[in-house]
């Protein structure tokens, strides 16, 4: 397993609290709509996972920001590691359409990229919807 640098693991616990109650408020798989109250998962029961649609270099900034992350099953987490079913815009899509209040387009972009702030447009959001 690789090593977490100082950095991230800092990172890691500022967020921390965000993170759990983003999970605990949501409290359902925001891509599919599975219910821990209605589904059950393995013998564990359903886990849910903070996951940031921000990718890359830009994910330690997007750990703890509302804007930037989803809460989802297990199984729909693995899904989202594919750019091609899943890209930015359709996973910014979920997002607005489960937490309306926390959706931010222009945040998120000013997140990735200050000097983009079009490389995601709302329309490429909208045919998601």
């Amino acid at each position: 397993m690789r090593r977490q640098s100082k950095k991230h693991r800092q990172r890691s616990q500022e967020a921390k609290p965000v993170r759990d109650a983003l999970r605990e408020e949501v409290g359902y798989c925001e891509c599919c709509g599975h219910d821990p109250g209605r589904v059950k998962y393995g013998r564990i029961g359903w886990v849910f996972h903070v996951h940031e649609i921000a990718r890359g270099v830009n994910r330690l900034k997007a750990l703890d920001k509302r804007f930037a992350l989803l809460v989802v099953c297990f199984p729909c987490h693995d899904e989202l590691g594919s750019r091609e079913e899943w890209p930015e815009a359709r996973q910014l899509a979920a997002l607005r359409k489960s937490r309306p209040h926390d959706y931010d387009l222009a945040a998120y972009l000013t997140l990735k990229n200050p000097k983009a702030p079009n490389a995601i447009t709302q329309s490429e959001v909208d045919a998601f919807t």
